[in-house]
């Protein structure tokens, strides 16, 4: 039996089902597989059926969706449905999270940003009811991220652990918005080549200033034949920023997840 030993905290690999025969060679990889939208959530809950051993499901609603809440198109049900899964699957909650910068493709608008917030506290709030991680999107909204998120932890309400997905900002937000009090136990930064390596500079800042045990990496890629690669380049990543060998970073990478799925 192989031992995992890389896991991919955040990718999407249900939407591409043709390439998901990789996961039988794959063997060594952990998949944290994160439901987007709430058409999607059946197809993670398979996965895991089919993957048990190897796929951790993520159930939640990305800022993309916002106006499917507000319009109904989502039942008012979801909060109920996604607590279900997450208890019946051994999940976790996301993908949700904050979005500035994208803009709904038929009208060319962005996203409306209150909404947005209602519908990342109702998350949390499910998080922290279930006492599972959460995995958080966020795209220039740091600031307003951070105010949910403080407020959360005045009110004892946070999740046990944060994902920042992806981690887009600066060192310097990480230092003075997420690395502080309860708040800054509790939340870890994943980073992939897909994203951050658009600026490896400041990337390799931002994992320097975190904790060691608190860096994760993910390749936030639907196509399951293409992760395996984007995840080394991730460990690399990591390994250039402390000076470590390969083996030492997927080590310690691996040390890390685990101890964010904790109980999953």
């Amino acid at each position: 039996m192989s031992v995992i030993d890389t896991f991919d905290v955040h990718c999407h690999i249900h939407e591409t089902p043709g390439t998901l025969g990789v996961l039988d060679n794959n063997k060594n990889i952990a998949y944290c597989v994160q439901a987007t939208r709430y058409t999607d959530w059946d197809s993670v809950a398979q996965l895991k059926e089919e993957y048990s051993d190897r796929i951790i499901p993520a159930f939640g609603l990305h800022p993309w969706f916002v106006e499917q809440v507000e319009s109904g198109e989502i039942p008012e049900t979801w909060r109920s449905r996604l607590k279900l899964l997450v208890t019946k699957h051994g999940g976790i909650v996301g993908e949700c999270g904050l979005d500035r910068a994208a803009r709904n493709p038929a009208t060319g608008k962005q996203y409306p940003f209150e909404p947005q917030i209602v519908l990342l506290k109702a998350q949390l709030a499910i998080a922290h009811e279930l006492d599972v991680p959460i995995s958080v999107h966020c795209v220039r909204a740091f600031g307003a991220l951070a105010d949910v998120l403080q407020a959360a932890e005045a009110a004892g309400t946070l999740p046990p652990r944060i994902m920042l997905h992806s981690y887009s900002g600066s060192p310097e937000m990480l230092q003075q918005l997420f690395l502080r009090g309860e708040l800054g136990a509790r939340v870890y930064t994943s980073y992939s080549r897909i994203v951050n390596g658009r600026n490896l500079q400041k990337t390799l800042q931002c994992i320097r200033v975190m904790p060691h045990s608190r860096v994760l990496v993910e390749s936030d890629l639907h196509d399951a034949s293409t992760t395996a690669l984007a995840l080394d380049q991730a460990i690399e990543m990591v390994a250039e920023a402390h000076g470590w060998l390969l083996d030492d970073a997927r080590r310690q990478l691996a040390e890390n997840a685990q101890a964010f799925f904790a109980n999953k």
